[in-house]
Order: structure tokens, then C-alpha cells, then sequence
């Protein structure tokens, strides 16, 4: 398992930093400017990161914050900054040209939005020998916008799936595909938001166009943190114990962290923006005035959340004895142990007894069933065992 928890980090990492290299690529190939190049200079923290992951600890992932995520964001996002403000300098200077050549004309010039734009591929040529040329190239045509829009789509998409592929670390498989549900949802969210660029106020005003690059930056900051680790369930040795009981729900609770943080990164300064569009810049259309009522909508529901969770936090959660317990199994018929394992799982899934158990409360004396663990060569595995304690 080891070696392939290695192998999972090393090619994950390896995702991120080729998708990165691909946005300093682009960048540098539209500008014609190499110093943009030393924004690979992050590479360098990837790599130091995964030496610390691989070998110290083999492969295995942070509980709480994955700082693979957060370095590959800060090699790609700010080459998506530049592109993006590239292309609004390209859009700014051909309306001044526009508007000029109406003026020297004495005619009125109708121009649209965006530029006349050619679709282009991708490459970088890296030498000759022998009089042969030899070049990198990506054989993909599309227009400037369109290596933008696809360059930001890739980035979720990495995302999801290089969390997906990660070693899950303490997540369970549970937490983990929860998660992932999670961010695809966000991400979704996030591709709605660019919606925004196709407005003509947004994308001929250049303060706009930094506030949104600038939400959106910090709404991906979401995918390098691991709220759901918090219910992590903890591996117990025994199967039946007391529960700590009076437990209660506190105000830090794991969900009201996920709210918060979902509102403060994501649906209230998108619901600011797009109502600040409306008001302001009366910007009207049907996806604008669709994607603020659903902001709306999110945020109501998530207030409403977190009242609920406020007023249950005092309320102690569901306690189950081991005298119950043990006396719906001493009821059991001992006629096979196969079936007396089937009815011991059978009685663990109605109780829910793997969840908030106090190992060190005094046992009575009675008949106990343990979980055994097994060593075999695909991992580890259970059998149940009566015992006498």
C-alpha cells in the first residue's frame, strides 16, 4: 500500500506542475515575454513539498490543508491573471484604434466587444540540429478567449480529480467522495461566475475584470482545505464500548466551518459583485439576474443551516449502553459462527456504535465480542471473535 500511496502523490504532482507549465506557456508565448517564466519558480516549493510527502511521510496526505493544492494554485492562477489582463489591454487598445479611425473618417465605425480573433495552437520551438528544426507544439486551434476559458475549466477539473487521486490520508472513503461532491458543486459555481466576462460593461472595464479575477482567486482557496476531516472516524480496536456520555455539539463545529467558509470565499462576494453589476452598472440580462436570485438562494439556506445548527448545540447526541446492546445479542442463537458474525455486523450498522466511544469506560463482566484484526497481503481485514473478558 505504501508504494502505491507513493505513486498516486508523485503522478498527482505531477498533474499540477504540467498544468502549470502550460499556463507560463501560453503566457510567455502571447507576450512574447520570457520573464514570465520565473513564475515556475513555485515548481520549486511542489517539489520540496513532495520530497517532505514521499518520504517522511510515504506518500500519505495532511489532515487538514493540502499544500500540494494551494502550490499549484499560486503557479497557475497568476498566469491567468496575465492572460486574462493581456487579453483586456488587446480589447482596449483596438476600440482606441476603433474610435480614432471614426474620428479621422468623420464616420461612424460599429465594432463589437471583443477582437477579430484567429485561432492558434500552442508551440515553442527548442532548437535545431543538422539544420532540422525541433518544436514543442499542442495541436489544438483555438482563439486567445478560448485558450483562457479552457486553461480555467482544466484548472477545476485537475482539482477534482487530482483530489480524487490523492492518497486520502485520515479521510474515509466516505468523507472522501463526499468531498468530492463538494467540489464539484463549488466548482460548477465557480464556472457560472465567469459568465460574467461576457457582459460588455465587464469586459470593457478593467477595475471589474480585477475584482472578479480577484473573487475567483480567492474562491479556489476552498480546494486546499479538508473540513470534512474533522468527522473522520477513528479505527477502534473492540467493538462494543460505552459512549462519552453529555456529549454536545459546540459552536466550532465542522459544519459551521464549511458555512462560514462557503459564504465568506464564494456566495456572499459573488452575490456583492453581481448585485453591484445590477445596481450600478445595469447590467440586466437574463444569466445575471438568474445567477444573483440563486446566490440569494444559497446564502438564505445556509443561515438557515447554521440557526439550526445553533439551536441543537446544546443537545446531548444519542447514547446507547452496553447493557442494551449486550442483551440483544445474548439473544442470538449460537447455531453457526457464520451466522452469529452476520448478526454481530447486522446489530453494529443499528446501533451505530463505531462512532464517539469512550475506550477507557469500565466494562461489566459479561460476554464481549472483539474485532480481531488480520494481516493479509491486500491490506487489513476483520473477523469477529467471541471472547470472555
Amino acid at each position: 500500500m505504501g508504494h502505491l500511496s507513493v505513486a498516486r502523490a508523485f503522478s498527482v504532482r505531477l498533474l499540477f506542475a504540467s498544468h502549470g507549465v502550460v499556463s507560463i506557456w501560453r503566457l510567455a508565448n502571447v507576450t512574447d515575454e520570457n520573464k514570465f517564466w520565473y513564475l515556475a519558480g513555485t515548481l520549486v516549493l511542489l517539489f520540496l513539498e513532495a520530497m517532505v510527502t514521499l518520504v517522511k511521510r510515504q506518500g500519505k496526505e495532511w489532515k487538514w490543508f493540502c499544500p500540494s493544492v494551494f502550490i499549484y494554485l499560486l503557479t497557475s492562477v497568476p498566469a491567468i491573471w496575465f492572460l486574462e489582463l493581456h487579453e483586456f489591454d488587446k480589447r482596449a487598445q483596438y476600440i482606441e484604434q476603433a474610435k480614432l479611425l471614426s474620428q479621422m473618417s468623420n464616420e461612424t465605425i460599429y465594432f463589437s466587444n471583443g477582437l477579430p480573433e484567429l485561432q492558434e495552437d500552442l508551440s515553442s520551438p527548442i532548437g535545431s540540429i543538422l539544420g532540422v528544426k525541433f518544436e514543442v507544439r499542442i495541436p489544438i486551434k483555438l482563439t486567445p478567449d478560448q485558450w483562457i476559458r479552457m486553461l480555467e475549466q482544466m484548472l477545476l477539473l485537475i482539482l477534482i480529480l487530482g483530489r480524487w487521486l490523492l492518497p486520502k490520508g485520515k479521510l474515509t472513503h466516505d468523507q472522501l467522495s463526499q468531498l468530492l461532491l463538494v467540489y464539484i458543486g463549488t466548482a460548477a459555481d465557480i464556472v457560472e461566475f465567469f459568465e460574467a466576462f461576457k457582459e460588455k460593461e465587464v469586459r470593457n472595464h478593467k477595475i471589474l475584470c480585477i475584482i472578479i479575477l480577484g473573487i475567483w482567486s480567492t474562491s479556489l482557496v476552498q480546494f486546499s482545505l479538508v473540513l470534512t476531516a474533522s468527522r473522520a472516524r477513528k479505527d477502534r480496536s473492540t467493538l462494543y464500548m460505552t459512549k462519552s456520555k453529555g456529549s454536545k455539539r459546540g459552536c466550532c463545529h465542522a459544519d459551521v466551518f464549511g458555512i462560514l467558509i462557503s459564504i465568506i470565499l464564494q456566495d456572499l462576494p459573488f452575490l456583492v459583485l453581481r448585485m453591484l453589476l445590477i445596481f450600478k452598472y445595469n447590467v440586466l440580462s437574463y444569466t445575471n439576474m438568474f445567477f444573483t436570485s440563486k446566490n440569494t438562494l444559497v446564502i438564505a439556506l445556509l443561515m438557515y443551516r447554521l440557526v439550526v445548527l445553533f439551536i441543537n448545540r446544546n443537545e446531548p447526541e444519542k447514547e446507547i449502553s452496553v447493557e442494551t446492546v449486550n442483551g440483544d445479542i445474548s439473544s442470538i442463537p449460537e447455531s453457526s459462527t457464520f451466522r452469529k458474525t452476520s448478526e454481530i455486523r447486522k446489530k453494529l450498522l443499528e446501533y451505530h456504535v463505531s462512532e464517539n466511544f469512550d475506550h477507557h469506560k469500565s466494562r461489566p463482566s459479561s460476554k464481549e465480542y472483539e474485532v480481531i484484526p488480520e494481516k493479509h497481503k491486500w491490506g487489513r481485514s476483520y473477523h469477529f471473535e467471541l471472547m470472555q473478558i
